[in-house]
């Protein structure tokens, strides 16, 4: 077993770095993009954070990797647009993950920026709990009411300026 950084570490770690100029990715997408075993990513990913060349920030059960403050601060403002956006062309007074993924999969361009970092092909708890979390940062705590999570969306958060 190889002790220290090899060749193809150093490779992977550039081939990461520049998939990150464009913007954050979560890690089924840079295994996807790189053609990477889990494990060859997460070993590539790690050493990326420790070094200080990427950070990463954990949505419900998806890991997002960021170049920087500013990416993650650009791609949190984006879906937080996006889902206000859907909630408030609904006049919803309260929303809740599943009915906010049903309404996502309605509208394109959502789709297409939530699609980047979780699959939307069928209900799973990835996508709820990424929605959860957004949901959480957009509203504030949720209220439950029974086995449901349940935002109330007039009482909102302030969106954060450009």
């Amino acid at each position: 077993m190889p002790t220290g950084v090899t060749d193809k570490v150093r490779e992977r770690k550039g081939e990461v770095l520049k998939l990150l100029t464009d913007g954050c990715k979560p890690t089924s997408r840079i295994i996807k993009t790189l053609n990477l075993t889990h494990s060859e990513a997460f070993y590539v990913l790690n050493t990326l954070a420790d070094e200080g060349h990427i950070k990463k920030w954990v949505f419900g059960k998806t890991a997002i990797w960021c170049l920087s403050n500013y990416d993650y601060n650009k791609m949190v403002n984006e879906l937080l647009q996006e889902i206000h956006r859907i909630v408030e062309t609904h006049k919803l007074k309260y929303v809740y993950p599943v009915r906010l993924f049903r309404l996502i999969l309605k509208d394109y361009k959502t789709y297409n920026l939530m699609s980047q970092f979780v699959p939307l092909d069928s209900l799973n708890t990835s996508a709820l709990s990424f929605l959860n979390h957004l949901l959480e940062m957009l509203y504030g705590k949720p209220y439950y009411k029974g086995e449901k999570t349940v935002y109330i969306t007039v009482k909102g958060v302030a969106l954060p300026e450009d």
